[in-house]
C-alpha cells in the first residue's frame, strides 16, 4: 500500500493546452447564390410543369437542372397580380439555392 502511494505521489499530471472554444471553430465562407430563372406553365392546380432553363448563375454548377428537380414541388396561387387565373399561361420563376 505503501508503494502504491509513492508511485501516486511520484505521477505528475502534466496539463494539457486547452484551446479557447472560439478557437476550435472552422470558419465558413460565406454562402455563395446560385440563381436559375425557369419558364414554366401553370397547371390547373396550381403545380407548375412544363419548366425550361432559362438563365443560371454560375453556369457550371449544375444549378438549371437542380432547379428544374425542385420545380414539381413546388405550387403557386392561381390568380395573378392582375386577378386573373394563370392556369394555362407560363410564368417566370426564379430559384435561388445557397451554396455553403
Amino acid at each position: 500500500m505503501i508503494a502504491s502511494l509513492a508511485l501516486a505521489a511520484a505521477v505528475v499530471a502534466t496539463p494539457v493546452q486547452t484551446k479557447a472554444p472560439s478557437e476550435l471553430l472552422t470558419p465558413v465562407s460565406e454562402p455563395r447564390v446560385a440563381v436559375a430563372l425557369l419558364n414554366c406553365m401553370v397547371k390547373q392546380d396550381g403545380h407548375l410543369t412544363a419548366c425550361t432553363v432559362q438563365e443560371e448563375t454560375p453556369n457550371d454548377l449544375g444549378v438549371g437542372q437542380a432547379a428544374l428537380s425542385m420545380i414539381s414541388q413546388t405550387q403557386v396561387d392561381l390568380l395573378g397580380p392582375d386577378g386573373k387565373s394563370r392556369a394555362g399561361s407560363y410564368i417566370q420563376v426564379p430559384v435561388r439555392i445557397r451554396i455553403r
